[in-house]
């Protein structure tokens, strides 16, 4: 995991950034997987690693003219297709330039996943706006949800193959996503080891069965959540809840952080304000391509 400095005392400002700054930090992190490439520039970013998931490959860090706009999309799609990259997410968030990049990339063919798209995560679908940035301080949490998980709940970072093939699982039927999306994540954890990715792989088992998942990674000073989600016939039980947060709090009591950050669903955001986390005015889109 990233060991830049903890933040603390941070504004809101610094925490609604920091909700966009930890995903590109977990972006460069997945560079250290075999035969993967990345180029960062002032303008715009690019990553791409062969696991069969979007968030391995993308585009990032836009800040173009509006009369470049056309050209960068042009290119960025060539880059991708010249590396046989089955597809990529281009990321939007706070500082992203021109604004209104969002239609010149949905002319271009992407698809925006935040607004219009259920075809291929159903449960993943957010607003036309974006999905929310949430922050979190950890100090502040509402701990009390632990208590009320049902006792045979188990959560435990994903320690080996069966682990790892039950976190497949409940990321297919929680999301509603293919299988190949999902088994992205299983191809990384192959790549680096089980145990010894960049991230924390975390599982939830309610009677022995998979039942939620959650991504934790540290990077630009703060705690990022991803891939929460629980499996259809274990949810009402209050294990979305305790899954998202116990992670979090070891983050806090074994390494001294102070704040999460996370992006939302409208499924996931009331979970998240329960337990302590808050909306900002941030918010992130992916635009979807992929090779026709």
């Amino acid at each position: 995991m990233a060991t830049d400095s903890i933040l603390v005392n941070a504004t809101d400002e610094q925490l609604g950034l920091a909700v966009q700054t930890n995903l590109f930090d977990l972006f460069r992190a997945m560079m250290a997987l075999p035969n993967s490439q990345i180029e960062e520039t002032s303008t715009l970013s690019r990553h791409l690693a062969s696991p069969t998931n979007p968030m391995y490959k993308g585009a990032w860090g836009t800040n173009l003219a509006p009369n470049e706009v056309d050209t960068a999309i042009h290119e960025t799609i060539d880059w991708f297709k010249s590396r046989d990259a089955p597809f990529f997410f281009w990321w939007t968030g706070p500082g992203t330039t021109p604004e209104k990049i969002g239609e010149r990339l949905i002319a271009h063919g992407l698809i925006d996943m935040e607004g219009q798209s259920k075809e291929m995560a159903s449960n993943i679908i957010s607003t036309a706006s974006g999905a929310p940035g949430m922050t979190a301080d950890l100090f502040k949490m509402n701990e009390t949800v632990l208590d009320k998980a049902p006792q045979e709940l188990e959560i435990n970072e994903v320690q080996n193959e069966n682990d790892l093939q039950g976190f497949k699982q409940v990321l297919i039927e929680g999301y509603d996503i293919p299988a190949p999306m999902a088994d992205g994540w299983v191809q990384a954890a192959h790549e680096f080891g089980v145990g010894k990715t960049p991230w924390r792989m975390v599982l939830a088992r309610l009677n022995g069965e998979p039942a939620g998942t959650n991504i934790v990674f540290t990077g630009t000073g703060v705690v990022g959540v991803y891939g929460i989600t629980v499996s259809p016939s274990a949810r009402g039980k209050g294990i979305g809840a305790a899954i998202t947060l116990k992670p979090i709090l070891e983050e806090r009591d074994n390494h001294g952080y102070k704040y999460a950050v996370l992006f939302s669903t409208e499924m996931g955001a009331p979970v998240y304000e329960r337990i302590g986390f808050r909306m900002t005015d941030v918010r992130i889109n992916r635009y979807l391509w992929r090779n026709a």
